[in-house]
C-alpha cells in the first residue's frame, strides 16, 4: 500500500530536456515607431535601393501614423519622379 512511484533517472532526465526545448525563445519586440524608423534608414543606406523611391516610402508610408491619403501622394511622388527621369531620356534622343 505505501508503495511510490518513481521513475527511473532517464525519465527525469528526458523529461527536462524536453521542458527546455518547449520553452520558445522571446526575443525583445521593437515599437512600431523605431522598427519603421529603422527599417526606413535601412532602405535609404542601401546600395541595392532606389534612393529616391526610398525617400518617398520613408515620407508617406514608412511612418507610425501616416495620413489618410498617403498612398495617393506615394504615387503622386512617384509619378513626379518617373517623369523627371524620362524627360533628359527624350532630350537627348531628339538631338
Amino acid at each position: 500500500m505505501g508503495q511510490e512511484k518513481t521513475g527511473s533517472p532517464e525519465d527525469a532526465a528526458t523529461l527536462s530536456v524536453s521542458m527546455e526545448v518547449d520553452q520558445p525563445k522571446v526575443e525583445p519586440v521593437e515599437a512600431p515607431d523605431a522598427f519603421l524608423s529603422g527599417l526606413s534608414e535601412d532602405l535609404k543606406a542601401s546600395d541595392d535601393v532606389d534612393a529616391d523611391l526610398a525617400r518617398i516610402l520613408s515620407d508617406h508610408l514608412l511612418t507610425p501614423t501616416p495620413q489618410a491619403d498617403a498612398v495617393a501622394n506615394a504615387k503622386a511622388a512617384i509619378i513626379a519622379v518617373a517623369a523627371k527621369r524620362a524627360s533628359p531620356a527624350e532630350e537627348q534622343n531628339d538631338r
